[in-house]
């Protein structure tokens, strides 16, 4: 059987709020700060105005770097396995079969439910990576579905099942 996708996307920005609210702020504040301050500023020099502001775009720069993050990572999802893509510079993609899923959780939290997104949280018996999570998917409870049938497909062609074994305490043998 041929590999074939079954969704492709990414996380959507409002992972960001918070960031993007305290960055907005900080930098409303710092250039504030900076109008206040420019008759003292400016007598200082060029390097004191220049100092000033980088102080008041170093938020916009970091609410910048945090998009560019969200931006670059990429989830994959196919007939076979899920890809996770993540870097801005160097990329770093990690696979997982999809017949190691053993349970998931959908998770909405409110704000994520006004914008119809949710997390999908994979259990899976990867020792490398036992927990997955997807962060705010757009279509999350269709997408979980989707995942769930995929994962039966693909056991019953490898003929996988999953099997928890329970610890068993020595004291429960008498």
């Amino acid at each position: 059987m041929e590999e074939k996708a079954v969704w492709s996307g990414s996380s959507s920005q409002l992972i960001n709020f918070g960031v993007y609210l305290v960055c907005f702020l900080v930098f409303a504040a710092a250039a504030a700060a900076v109008v206040l301050l420019w008759p003292k500023l400016e007598p200082m020099g060029p390097v004191a105005l220049a100092a000033a502001f980088i102080v008041a775009l170093a938020p916009l720069a970091y609410a910048f770097y945090r998009w560019l993050v969200v931006r670059c990572l990429r989830y994959e999802i196919t007939s076979e396995r899920i890809r996770v893509s993540s870097g801005i510079l160097s990329k770093r993609t990690s696979a997982m079969e999809l017949y190691r899923v053993k349970d998931y959780t959908l998770e909405a939290p409110f704000l994520y439910r006004l914008f119809r997104l949710g997390n999908i949280r994979l259990q899976t018996s990867d020792r490398s990576n036992p927990e997955m999570l997807l962060r705010a998917i757009p279509g999350a409870r269709k997408l979980a579905d989707e995942i769930r049938l995929h994962v039966e497909k693909r056991r019953d062609l490898k003929r996988v099942r999953e099997v928890d074994f329970d610890e068993v305490n020595g004291s429960d043998l008498n």
